[in-house]
C-alpha cells in the first residue's frame, strides 16, 4: 500500500508541475492530458465561486491566476468547492503594494458568499415563549444564536454596487474598483431566493457584529453607540427575518 501511495503522490506532483523529476517518470503526452484536465477543472471551480473576481480580472488573467494558485495550494479533496478557501490570502500576499491589491478583498468577500450558500440550516427557530419566560431583569444578559447562513463584511470598496451590477449585467469594469468615500457595512445572508446583500448603518452593523460574537445584549448596545436605531426594533426585525433563531439568558 505504501508503494501505491508513493506512486500516487509522484503522479500528483507531476500533474501539478511541482518538480521536473517527477514528470520524467511518466509519458509526456499522457501527462499533458491530465495536466490540462486538472487545470481546467480547477479554474472552472474557481470561476464558479468567484464570478465577480473573474469579471474584474478578465478570463485569461483569471485562468493564469488560477493555475498559479493551484500550484501554490493544490486541493486536498475531490470536492472542488473548497479549493477557493485560501484564495484571498494568496492574492493578498502576491498583490501586496500593487495597484491590484484590492482584488484580494474581492476574493475574501466572495468566499463569504460561498460560505453562506453552503451553510447548514438552523437547528432551531425563535420561540417567543422562551423570551417571555425570561425575567426583565435578565434581559441585559441575553445572548442570541443566529442563522448559520449569515456573514458581515466591512469594506471601503464599492462591493455592494459592483456585486449588484454584475448580478444584473454579467459584466463589471475594473476601473470601478476604487475605494468609496466612507466604509460600507454589509450583511450577507441566504434566503429562499439565494444570496441577499444588504447595507447596514454603522451603529446597526456594530450592534449585530457584537451579538454575532456572543456579546450579551447590554454590551452589544453599548458597543453600537448612540446613533444606533432602537435596539428593540432591530431585534424584532432580525427575529422576523429569521436571522436570530434562539437565545440564552
Amino acid at each position: 500500500m505504501r508503494a501505491l501511495h508513493d506512486a500516487q503522490a509522484d503522479f500528483l506532483a507531476a500533474v501539478l508541475g511541482r518538480d521536473p523529476a517527477h514528470a520524467a517518470k511518466w509519458p509526456h503526452r499522457g501527462l499533458a492530458v491530465y495536466r490540462t484536465n486538472a487545470r481546467e477543472n480547477f479554474a472552472a471551480a474557481l470561476e464558479a465561486a468567484f464570478p465577480l473576481l473573474h469579471g474584474l480580472m478578465g478570463h485569461e488573467e483569471f485562468r493564469a491566476m488560477a493555475w498559479a494558485f493551484q500550484r501554490h495550494s493544490p486541493p486536498r479533496s475531490g470536492n472542488q468547492f473548497y479549493c477557493g478557501a485560501g484564495l484571498g490570502d494568496f492574492l493578498a500576499t502576491h498583490l501586496a503594494d500593487t495597484p491590484d491589491a484590492a482584488l484580494a478583498e474581492v476574493a475574501r468577500f466572495e468566499w463569504l458568499i460561498q460560505e453562506v450558500l453552503v451553510a447548514a440550516d438552523p437547528a432551531e427557530h425563535f420561540d417567543f415563549a422562551v423570551l417571555a419566560a425570561v425575567p426583565e431583569t435578565q434581559h441585559p444578559t441575553l445572548r442570541f444564536s443566529f442563522h448559520p447562513a449569515i456573514r458581515l463584511h466591512l469594506t471601503r470598496l464599492p462591493l455592494f454596487r459592483l456585486w449588484q451590477d454584475y448580478q444584473q449585467d454579467g459584466t463589471v469594469s475594473r476601473a470601478a474598483l476604487e475605494p468609496s468615500a466612507g466604509p460600507e457595512q454589509l450583511l450577507i445572508r441566504r434566503t429562499g431566493e439565494g444570496v441577499e446583500l444588504q447595507r447596514l448603518e454603522p451603529g446597526e452593523f456594530r450592534f449585530l457584529d457584537a451579538l454575532l460574537r456572543g456579546e450579551p445584549l447590554e454590551s452589544a448596545v453599548g458597543q453600537a453607540g448612540d446613533a444606533t436605531p432602537d435596539p428593540g426594533k432591530l431585534l424584532a426585525c432580525w427575529i422576523t427575518a429569521d436571522l436570530i433563531t434562539g437565545l440564552a439568558a
